[in-house]
């Protein structure tokens, strides 16, 4: 079942939120699901497979595909749209999870021309006004907090969306306290697709994304032709940000001695830098190759695994 590590998701979060408990839903409701002890789930919205735009910035919007299921609550009586902002921020952090975005101030978001509001009404289902059931008009147009973070579960990411506000007036919910949890389960993490959206988050976020679809033969430092496509994505970035410099940092396992490594790492960036300013246009002035060899592992190099993802090149925001 395709929603299993969704509920590992929220089975995980739940056992470490401030407060939190776990219940048992009925049999038509979502499963066990982690919900602010008090609360009430009011109804789930099952997408399936789609894309769905997610706000990660004041300026920047990123169209992310994957299988989305939305869980909407209604808070006990007396807890704010902050205390729920907070226990879930909290949560993420405690997981190792990433906060990738949060705000008190959503409604002032404006991106290409479209307010917050618009891009964060997609996907919903519209139930209508009426008694224990927000009215769409009223939320997100009064959301006063929102958070938006990625947990990794089972080495699948997935994206933790939750956003709170006060009720609807019309249905004499202004004094009561409503959220919603979106869960985007991102596909297989697929270290052979970079993509624009990839590049932008993760410079906005980290100010550094690793790029893992970049080949070169073993002890060699020429880029193979199988690079292409990442590197055409790549120089695409760049183009459109030419006024922003860049590192170009060659990473390494630690198989062989230090010296050699950290002179491939450094040989391998050049040659990258290379390709791109020769064969793609970019600026010389634009990008500084860097090596760093294995001093900078993301993961143990004592498996294959963890070799694997050691061995990368990184793009880094200079300025």
């Amino acid at each position: 079942m395709k929603f299993n590590r969704l509920m590992v998701v929220f089975l995980v979060v739940g056992l470490i939120l401030t407060g939190v408990s776990m219940r048992v839903m009925a049999e038509d409701g979502p499963g066990i699901v982690p919900i602010y002890e008090g609360s009430d789930l009011i109804y789930t919205d099952n997408f399936g497979f789609e894309e769905m735009p997610v706000v990660l910035g004041e300026d920047t919007v990123n169209n992310v595909e994957g299988y989305i299921r939305r869980f909407w609550l209604k808070a006990p009586e007396g807890r704010s749209p902050y205390e729920i902002i907070r226990n879930y921020e909290a949560a993420v952090e405690n997981i190792d999870g990433q906060v990738l975005f949060k705000t008190r101030d959503p409604q002032s978001i404006e991106i290409d021309d479209i307010d917050f509001s618009d891009y964060y009404e997609t996907l919903r289902q519209d139930r209508g006004l009426a008694t224990g059931v927000m009215s769409f008009g009223g939320f997100p147009g009064d959301l006063d907090e929102y958070l938006v973070s990625r947990v990794a579960v089972e080495q699948v990411e997935n994206y933790l969306i939750v956003a709170a506000g006060k009720g609807h007036w019309a249905a004499q919910q202004a004094d009561d306290t409503y959220f919603e949890i979106v869960i985007i389960e991102l596909e297989g993490m697929e270290m052979d697709m970079v993509t624009m959206a990839q590049l932008q988050e993760g410079l906005l976020v980290d100010g550094r994304v690793a790029i893992y679809d970049i080949y070169f033969d073993t002890g060699q430092s020429r880029v193979k032709a199988e690079s292409e496509e990442a590197l055409a994505t790549i120089s695409e970035f760049l183009l459109e940000n030419s006024g922003k410099r860049y590192l170009v940092v060659g990473h390494t396992d630690y198989v062989g001695s230090y010296d050699m490594n950290l002179n491939l790492s450094e040989a391998r960036a050049e040659d990258v830098v290379a390709r791109l300013i020769n064969d793609y246009g970019i600026s010389q002035d634009q990008l500084t190759a860097v090596g760093v060899g294995p001093a900078a592992p993301v993961m143990s190099n004592q498996t294959e695994d963890g070799r694997a993802m050691n061995r990368r090149v990184e793009i880094v925001e200079l300025e």
